[in-house]
């Protein structure tokens, strides 16, 4: 007998939280093809919260449209302590941070403000940080530009 098993979504679990970047380079001002520096940790140890729903929100800016995304990277640390090796704020392609990707926001080519989300991204159970990388082909606005997560899991029906 085949049992089939069904998940609902728990709703969000806690409020829109923003990342942030204490030191390096963040979201501001950040150059086509640059990454940020990687973002404060996170800690998910004691909710375990399994997928948060992103929302990336950016200031006015003269976006293409064509081929134009901010990626999103999760470097996990599996231990408590340690990350995973990374290689940040630079213009250059880095393919050893190609593990950590996770999803990419899409700009419009709008040339105005913009909020971008990017649903059901997982997260794993421990401390983590966040990395973005700019292919917008513009420099993202000196202010207004941040990333806010909000968590929600999965049950069985």
């Amino acid at each position: 007998r085949a049992y089939i098993m069904a998940l609902k979504s728990t709703g969000y679990q806690a409020s829109a939280l923003t990342v942030v970047w204490t030191s390096g380079q963040s979201l501001d001002s950040l150059t086509d093809g640059e990454w940020t520096d990687v973002s404060d940790a996170i800690d998910n140890t004691t909710n375990k919260y399994t997928v948060v729903d992103c929302e990336l929100v950016l200031g006015s800016a003269a976006f293409t449209g064509t081929d134009s995304i901010v990626s999103l990277y999760i470097i996990p640390s599996v231990d408590g302590a340690n990350y995973g090796d990374w290689t940040g704020n630079v213009t250059t392609e880095e393919k050893e941070n190609n593990a950590y990707y996770v999803g990419s926001f899409l700009t419009s080519g709008a040339s105005t403000a913009q909020r971008l989300p990017l649903r059901d991204v997982r997260i794993p159970p421990g401390l983590y940080k966040i990395v973005l990388r700019n292919t917008s082909s513009v420099t993202l606005a000196a202010r207004c530009n941040t990333l806010k997560w909000r968590p929600h899991s999965f049950e069985d029906v």
